[in-house]
Parts: structure tokens; sequence; C-alpha cells
């Protein structure tokens, strides 16, 4: 859990980052107005398109440079000075406009579409770089909701300004809102984590590299560009719909600037009212999803009723639904993605593609003005509403790219831990099972009534003589002291530890005769490595024996719990079957037991499925139980630890139950493996961007009723009690773990330190 004082440094944060949004989006809405002013003013509306494709190729230019630098230095850094010069630019045209207006009036647009954009998406590549993703999820519809003020502010400030001033005086209006980002932001950057996450960001990768590679991003790609391309689209309508309406100059400002002013408001009310609810009951996906939908009803109502109100109508609910709960949906789908290909991919798809939308947008425009002037409205407006269609099909692929991701994310944050470290047939259950150490004490005194020998070690007592028979044996017949199949029994049912061993060396593939004798030496301590191993060697062929002396309730608990560990040597259905039914025995050790053999067939026998419900069945009842129960499971037993390959510090076993353990190895039969490991691993760090992660992880595959019961589990703090203080040695691991670093590594390095 992360300390006090990293607690109070992330609120501090989130308020700043409130504050560099809301004049991030001030400049973003005031500007907006001031370009489209500043350019109806001077140019016509029909070469509206044309600047709208030039903006955009500048922008893609532009985007292959930042996702360059990016990559190389942490936006933390350079999105603050990218304002400040943003600033210094703005101040810079203000000077120039009464000699050259139309120049500037085109170094507005282009300034407001490109840099304007990249400082956008660079603002949130430093939201959720600075915080895990589960801690994003719940500030980013506070910092979102800040935004949409913001918003409301400038619409407000540029209209003013309009109404007593001349259009120019908003440029050092737009340098001030930029030159506050650049403040705000610097109490934003985490100066803690900026060396681990320099040595993590590894190789250097471009942008459009990252995007090849992973089709999570060609997704959110697709949907960006299908959204911007039906704005673009929907936007020409409206400023020609506005400029018929109110000509040009301070009159058109006004009108913008009261439109985004309105838009504002409603944005605003729309991101703190709804999108935590959006975001919790319809998912991220769905969220965003209902940009794409909107556009489709208001472009068809713009067809059907043409003119400026409509235009308005559709045209604002684009901009109510992108400034809200799009925004704070989309950005979410960043979180888990690892932070060198976050820097180097996010401009691209924010900003490149974005305005690729706008370019191909006006392009078909310009088309459409020039092949059917006399139809292009209706023909722009039918365009939107196909596309938005399109969007809403993108839409609906976004889940699974996202939990693809997440995993990406798991095995890139912990890429120390990789497949190779762990051999296949291992899987979570030699991995679990080095996570934990038990009380030694606890142990010797439950093994003082648990196992007990069934005989003490040493001569048999002295018995009587039989008597005589009353029929002598015939001619040939064996006796029993000859007979060596008694023998056999006799040396298994001796007592002695030597005369067991022996005959367990002799033969190695016991008959079905011995069997049961031997059923009963797997309870005895002493002897149970040795019969776990001869029992091995004939499961296949006594599997019904032994599934019948698991299920029973009244063969002992230490025959019972090590069982499976002999079932596991036959990996097939029948035996699945009969584990899965031991996962309801009362006792924890043996459902432990079960959970590790079924991971164990699993791994050994792909071919074996299991049913999900059956498998979370299993899991709600082990989370329903209270927290004490919880970390009191232990176990007697840990003769098998030495068949995993342990590669975990002893610090790092000390900080989890066998609870847990179990949990994730039920999770494993129905769940990819591999992130689940990882995810194991990242619970028990104290990195918070590497816990999040895991827990945003563990939050999209849980059914709701699991994680409702898990988390507390998992997250005592986050019931409402006092803050109990860490364990020294939590503390030590603290200080030494470094953010975004292996597990292993840290663990190497702690190695160190306690040597």
């Amino acid at each position: 859990m992360d300390s006090p004082a990293a607690r109070a440094a992330d609120k501090l944060a989130v308020w700043f980052a409130m504050g560099a949004c809301l004049a991030m989006i001030a400049y973003h809405v005031g500007s907006k107005a001031v370009r489209d002013a500043f350019f109806l003013t001077w140019f016509d509306v029909t070469a509206l398109p044309t600047m709208v494709i030039a903006a955009a190729l500048f922008s893609i230019l532009c985007v292959a440079a930042c996702s360059r630098l990016m990559s190389r230095i942490p936006p933390a850094v350079l999105i603050p000075a990218a304002f400040t010069a943003s600033g210094f630019l703005q101040i810079a045209v203000w000077v120039a406009i009464e000699h050259h207006p139309r120049v500037c009036a085109v170094l507005v647009y282009l300034q407001t579409v490109a840099l304007g954009s990249i400082l956008t998406s660079g603002f949130w590549s430093v939201v959720n770089e600075r915080f895990d993703p589960r801690t994003t999820k719940r500030h980013v519809g506070r910092i979102a909701g800040a935004g949409t003020l913001g918003g409301l502010i400038g619409g407000v400030v540029a209209e003013r300004i309009a109404a007593h001033f001349s259009l120019p005086v908003m440029l050092p209006v737009l340098a001030a809102y930029h030159f506050l980002c650049a403040l705000m932001l610097q109490f934003v950057r985490d100066v803690r984590s900026e060396p681990a996450r320099s040595e993590e960001a590894g190789e250097r990768r471009s942008g459009w590299n990252t995007l090849r590679e992973a089709p999570y991003l060609r997704t959110l790609a697709a949907l960006v560009i299908l959204g911007t391309i039906s704005a673009a689209m929907m936007d020409y309508v409206f400023k020609a719909q506005a400029l018929a309406s109110y000509g040009k100059g301070e009159t058109l400002l006004r009108f913008f600037a009261l439109f985004y002013s309105v838009s504002g408001v409603i944005t605003f009310l729309l991101q703190t009212a709804m999108s935590g609810f959006a975001l919790k009951h319809l998912g991220m996906a769905r969220t965003v999803g209902m940009l794409p939908m909107a556009m489709t009803f208001g472009g068809i109502g713009a067809l059907v009723l043409q003119g400026l109100p409509t235009a308005t109508l559709a045209r604002g609910i684009e901009a109510v639904i992108r400034g809200s709960l799009f925004r704070a949906g989309y950005e979410l789908f960043y979180t888990p993605m690892p932070v060198q290909e976050k820097r180097a991919a996010k401009s691209v798809v924010d900003v490149g593609f974005d305005r690729l939308g706008d370019a191909l947008g006006g392009l078909f425009v310009k088309l459409l003005l020039a092949a059917i002037p006399a139809f292009a409205m209706p023909a722009i407006l039918g365009g939107v509403v196909l596309v938005s269609l399109a969007g809403v099909y993108v839409a609906t692929r976004l889940r699974g790219a996202y939990l693809d991701a997440l995993e990406h994310g798991l095995r890139n944050r912990l890429g120390d831990v990789s497949s190779d470290e762990t051999p296949p047939e291992v899987g979570l259950t030699g991995f679990a099972d080095s996570m934990t150490i038990v009380n030694p004490s606890a142990v010797l005194s439950a093994m003082t009534f648990v196992s007990k020998p069934p005989k003490a070690e040493g001569p048999p007592a002295p018995q009587r003589p039989p008597e005589e028979p009353t029929e002598r044996p015939q001619a040939g017949a064996t006796t029993a002291m000859q007979d060596p199949v008694l023998q056999q029994i006799a040396a298994l049912r001796s007592g002695s530890v030597t005369q067991i061993r022996r005959f367990l060396l002799q033969n190695p593939e016991p008959k079905s005769y011995h069997i049961p004798h031997l059923l009963t030496l797997l309870g005895w301590d002493r002897v149970a490595n040795e019969v776990v191993h001869a029992l091995r060697a004939v499961a296949e062929r006594n599997v019904g024996q032994f599934i019948d002396a698991l299920l029973d309730p009244g063969t002992d608990f230490a025959i019972r719990r090590r069982l499976p560990r002999v079932l596991a040597s036959a990996p097939n259905r029948r035996v699945a079957n009969g584990l899965m039914m031991g996962l309801n025995d009362k006792r924890f050790e043996v459902r432990f037991q079960c959970g590790r053999a079924l991971q164990s067939i699993q791994a050994a026998n792909p071919s074996i499925r299991f049913d999900a419900e059956e498998v979370f069945g299993a899991i709600r009842r082990e989370v329903a139980v209270s927290k004490p129960v919880w970390d009191s499971h232990r176990l007697l037993d840990r003769s098998d630890e030495s068949e995993g390959a342990p590669f975990m510090d002893e610090l790092l076993r000390d900080r989890t139950n066998r609870s847990l353990q179990h949990l994730f190895n039920l999770l494993a039969l129905v769940l990819p493996p591999e992130p689940l490991k990882i995810a194991f691993h990242g619970l028990h760090t104290d990195d918070a961007h590497l816990r999040g992660t895991a827990l945003e992880y563990l939050e999209s595959i849980l059914p709701p009723d699991i994680r409702q019961r898990l988390w507390p589990l998992l997250e005592p703090g986050s019931a409402p009690k006092a803050p109990r203080d860490s364990r020294p040695r939590d503390e030590i691991i603290a200080e030494l773990i470094k953010s975004n670093q292996s597990i292993i590594v840290r663990l190497e390095e702690l190695n160190k330190k306690t040597d």
C-alpha cells in the first residue's frame, strides 16, 4: 500500500492537474472561437475545406516530430516547455496581426489545430503516466470536469471580450492560459519516479512502428479517425449556416463564443453527473461508443430538418459528448500501455489520426461541393450518418482490445519475469507455492495431532501363537509366513520406516492389493513423500480408489490433503472431474491442493477445459469469508514445495497468504495464466503503477459479485477504517523498491542491502 506521504502527494497532484486542465480547455474553447472568427473574417467560407486539409497535413508533420521527441523526453518535461513556447507564439502573432492579418489568421488556425491538439494529448499523457490505472479511473472524472468548467470560462471570456474589444485582444488572453498550464504541470510531475521511468523506457520506438505492431492501438485509431471525419463534415455545415446567418467580424465571434460557452456548461453538467456512472455501469467501450451513436442521431436530425438550429444542435451534441463522456472513457484506454509505447504512439493516434480525419472530412466536403453543389448539404449530412455508424461498430470491439492491452501492459511492466524463467509445466502452481512461508511452529504444533504413525518404529510386539487349525493344510499349500503377498503387506503394516522404504524401493509399481495399505501410509509424515511417489506410478490404474478416498469425508485429513498430488500425475478428464468435486471439501488445504493439481493437469493436458461458471462458483465460496478467516489459512504440508522452481525472495513470501494463491490457481483454470502470474506479483509490490495495473486487470476480468467480495480482502485500507501502520519490513521494501522495475530486480537489490 502507498505511504501517507505518497497519497498526499497524489491528492495534491490531482488538484494541480485539475487547474492545468481548466486553463488548457479554456484556451481550447477560446482559441476555436478566435480561429473560426479570424479565418471567416478574412477568407470566404468555401476556402474552409482547403484550410482544414492544410492544417491537418501540417498537424501530421508536427505529430511525427512530437512522437520522436516524446520517445526521448518524458512528457512531464516536454509538455510544460511546449505550453510555454505556445504562449510566446501567441504573443508574437498578437504583435504582427495589425500588419499581416491574413497571414496571422492562417497562423492562428494552424497553431490551434496542430499545436493545441498536441498539447492536449500531451497533457493527458502526463496525467496517465503520473497515476496508476485505478487511480486515474477514480480521478479522471474530476480532472475532465475541471476542464469542462474551463471550457465554460473560456467561452464566456471570449464572448465578453468580443462584446467590448476587438478580435486581436483575445490573443494575449490565450497566451496567459498556456503560461498557466505550464506552471501547473510543474506540480503534477512525479520526480521520484522519473529516473526509474527512464531506465524502464528501454529501446526507443517510433509511434508508427508501435501502431503497426499493436492491434489495440489500431482499433483506437480507427475510432478516432471515424469520429473526426464525421465531426469535420458536421462542422462545415454548422459554420456555413452560422456565416449565412450572422455575417463576419465580432458578431460571428460572439456567436461562436456563446455556442462554445453553452456547450461547455452542458458538458460540465454531463461530466460531473454522468461520467462516473457511465464508466461504472456501461464500461469504457460503451461510454466511448456514445459519441458515434449521438452523431448518428444528430446527423439524421440535421438531414431531416435542415437549418442553423438543427446544425447547431447536432454540432453541440458532438462537442458535449466528446468533451465529457468520450474524453473520460477514451483516456483510460491508454493507462495500461507500457510507458515507452504510450509516449511514442499516443500523439500519433490522438493528433495524427485526428487530423487525418479532419483532412479526409475536408476532402469529402470539397469533393461534394465541386460535384453536386446544389445537393452538397444533404450529401454531407448523409456522409455524417454513415461514418458515425461505422464508428459505432468499431466501439463495440474496444473491450476485448482493452483486455489485451492490460495483459500486454502487465507483461511489459514486469518484463524480467518472463516465461523463460518458469517452465510451462510449472505454471501458476510453481510461482504460487514459492510466494509464501508458513510459520514452522504452527506447523509443528498442528502435526502433533494431525499426523500419527500407524505404529511405533521398532521390532513388532510379541504375538500369541495361533491355535492349531482343525484341518491341516493340503500338500503343496503355502503357509502365511511363506506367502510373499502377506509378507509385503506385513512390511507395509510393520510401522518400520526402514521396512516400508525397502518395500517401496523394491516395488516401484505397487500392485492393486498394496493400494489400501499405501493409502493408509499416505497419512504418515515420515514416509509420505515416498508413498506419494509410489502411488503416482500407478495412478492411472487406480483413479477410482483415489478419488473415492479424496471425496470421502471419513478419510483421514492427512491422506485427503496429499491425494491431489498423486492424482495430478494422471492428467485426464476423470481425474479433473474428481478434483473439481474436491474443491467442495470443508478443509482449506484439501481445496488448495485440488486447485494446484487441477492447474498441473491443465498444463500437462491442454485439451482439458473447465467450465468457467463452475470455477467461479468455487471462487465465490472462497471469498465468502471474513478478512481474519482469509488471512488465517495455512498449510500443514510443505513437503512438495521443492517440486516448483522457487525464485522469489523470502521477504516477498511473507507478504502473501495461501488464500490468495488458491484464488489465483483457480482463476488460471479459465483465464490466461501469464498475465495472472504477473498480476499476482504486482499485488505484492509497493509500486503504485504495477499494483494499480494488476488491480485494473482483475477488475476487468472478474464477475462483479466476486470483485465486490474480493476487494475488501485485497485492500482492507479501502474500507472506512483508520489506516494501519506498515510493518518495518514493508517500510524497508518500500524504500528499496524502485518504481516500474521488475520484482526480481527489486528483490535482488533488497538481498544486496540486507547482506
